[in-house]
Formats: structure tokens, C-alpha cells, sequence
């Protein structure tokens, strides 16, 4: 005959981890999407803060040597290659050093994007696309 305290001992043990279990799953999916949320709002939080860094490096610039810097475009990608950034750069006759600073750039990233080592962000894609537009005389102005 089995000794009835062990046979008890064991049932208890049992059935405690069963409740125990159901109630920490419970927490375990609570916590989850609570971290996933948290991850989200991290992120926003840092687009926001990198949009606000942006708008700041901007207004410190004189409003007239800016191109398209207050048209942030986020609907719609506009094509750029390193060889259009050339290309457009040389018909303007603009230096590397001209080219950043009528996009608020440093030096660097013309050189960069020329390259074709990095590509230019979405802050600075319409800038780029005006240049298309514009002619030498448009641009001599501005950079004076």
C-alpha cells in the first residue's frame, strides 16, 4: 500500500506548478507586448528627435542659402544616383564644397554620395531634385 502522505505530497506539487504556470503565461504575454510596445515608442520617439535635429540644423542656416530644406519629403522617393549628383553638380559648375553647402551638408557626404558609398536621406532628396531645375545663375545667387 502507498504511503498516503507521499501520494498527497505529490498531488499538491503538482497541481501548485500547474496553477503557478497558468498564472506567470498570463504575465509572460503581458510583458511581452508591453516590451513591444515600449520598442515602438523608442523608435517614434528617435525619428522624432532626428527630425528635430534636423529642423534645428536648418533654421541655424540663413533661410535664402537653403535648397528645399523646409520641404521634407516623405510620400514619395525621388531617384537620385551618385552620377546625377555628378553630373548635375558639374553642369552647375559648383565645387564638391559649393554642392553642401547649398544643401547644409558637410563636404564629406558630396563626397560620399558621389561615390556612391552612402546615399543621400529623405531630408535632402528635394534639394538634390531642384538642382535639376535650377541654373547657374540661380545658384551663383544663392551661395552669395
Amino acid at each position: 500500500m502507498p504511503n498516503l502522505a507521499a501520494v498527497l505530497s505529490y498531488e499538491i506539487r503538482r497541481l501548485s506548478r500547474k496553477e503557478v504556470r497558468i498564472a506567470c503565461g498570463q504575465l509572460q504575454t503581458q510583458v511581452r507586448d508591453l516590451k513591444k510596445a515600449m520598442r515602438k515608442q523608442r523608435d517614434t520617439i528617435a525619428c522624432l528627435e532626428k527630425q528635430i535635429g534636423q529642423l534645428k540644423a536648418v533654421s541655424a542656416q540663413p533661410a535664402d542659402k537653403i535648397l528645399a530644406a523646409d520641404k521634407i519629403d516623405t510620400t514619395g522617393k525621388i531617384r537620385i544616383t551618385p552620377s546625377s549628383i555628378k553630373k548635375h553638380r558639374k553642369r552647375l559648375k559648383l565645387s564638391q564644397r559649393e554642392l553642401s553647402q547649398l544643401l547644409n551638408v558637410s563636404t564629406n557626404t558630396v563626397v560620399r554620395w558621389e561615390a556612391g558609398t552612402s546615399i543621400p536621406r529623405d531630408a535632402y532628396r528635394p534639394g538634390l531634385a531642384e538642382l535639376r531645375t535650377m541654373g547657374n545663375k540661380e545658384v551663383k545667387t544663392l551661395l552669395r
